[in-house]
């Protein structure tokens, strides 16, 4: 799980505050864009499951713990013992694929064949493949999220995705600030231009710039997949209530990514900051309302 990786905008001048909302606008556009989509590809998804009698099993939360401990542990074992380049850029952009096809295919079912779909995700990531850019990268990454946090969070309940939500703050703060192995890892994959995230332009143009452009030190900031489908999967838990309360706990999700946003531009010297900690905060205080009304 990436962190919201810095890629410092405009390093040597100080930006207006004009510039920051834009930069932010766009960043909840991107955020909004991936919660929603993986919101409405639940209800659809959970509608088809009651109507035909479906019960999937539910995954607990030791299950789900372990499975994303292997894959942690599986990208740092790459980060820390493939040396040589090319081999590293291999892996990432193999497993970049990988879960932007499976993600991708799921969310895109809920509304196409499983034929259709499949050749929809391959048409797009040969387009990234062959012509890399921020565009292209944040459609894969938020169609990914969309479909692993909304089937992922319809197989646990609210009360496993908010244990997930704080267990993984506390490891973004420690992964980030003390080990900083995050840090790594998401240079690491900056340079393999095989991101697990959402690239955010500092302006709408941007969009256009090729991913080799992508470097620290400069104008693009990451959101981690882990800082979008996690809030997802508390998202989707709560589908089967049919009522508009995801839309809620979305809604304050995003205002935790505000206070991501402003933590990180206050900062003296900006650096690599936990971004889910906030986000996890209010998605949970998002919840809990939900319980009131």
């Amino acid at each position: 799980m990436l962190e919201k990786k810095q890629l410092q905008v405009f390093k040597k001048e100080k930006m207006l505050p004009k510039q920051l909302l834009k930069i932010f606008l766009i960043e909840a556009f991107l955020f909004s864009s991936a919660l929603v989509l993986g919101i409405t590809a639940s209800f659809r998804i959970n509608k088809v499951l009651e109507t035909e009698k479906i019960i999937i099993p539910q995954i607990s939360f030791w299950q789900l713990l372990f499975q994303f401990t292997i894959a942690s542990f599986f990208v740092f074992l790459i980060v820390r013992l493939i040396k040589r380049r090319h081999q590293k850029k291999i892996v990432f952009k193999t497993i970049f694929v990988l879960t932007v096809f499976a993600g991708g295919s799921l969310v895109l079912n809920a509304w196409f064949s499983d034929t259709i779909s499949f050749l929809l995700m391959g048409l797009l990531l040969f387009w990234w493949w062959k012509w890399p850019s921020v565009f292209i990268q944040d459609i894969c990454v938020i169609l990914s999220m969309a479909g692993a946090g909304s089937i992922l969070g319809l197989t646990i309940n609210p009360e496993t995705a908010i244990f997930f939500l704080i267990i993984f703050s506390i490891y973004d703060i420690i992964a980030v600030y003390k080990t900083k192995h995050m840090v790594e890892m998401a240079k690491e994959m900056i340079k393999s231009r095989a991101i697990l995230g959402l690239v955010i332009p500092s302006s709408v143009v941007d969009f256009k710039s090729s991913l080799s452009e992508i470097k620290p030190g400069g104008k693009f900031l990451i959101l981690g997949g882990g800082d979008v489908v996690l809030p997802l999967f508390l998202c989707s838990s709560i589908i089967s209530s049919g009522q508009p309360w995801p839309l809620i706990v979305a809604i304050f999700s995003l205002v935790g990514v505000f206070f991501s946003f402003l933590f990180f531009i206050l900062q003296k010297n900006r650096q690599p900051i936990p971004a889910l900690p906030p986000i996890a905060f209010f998605s949970i205080i998002g919840f809990l309302l939900t319980k009131i009304l």
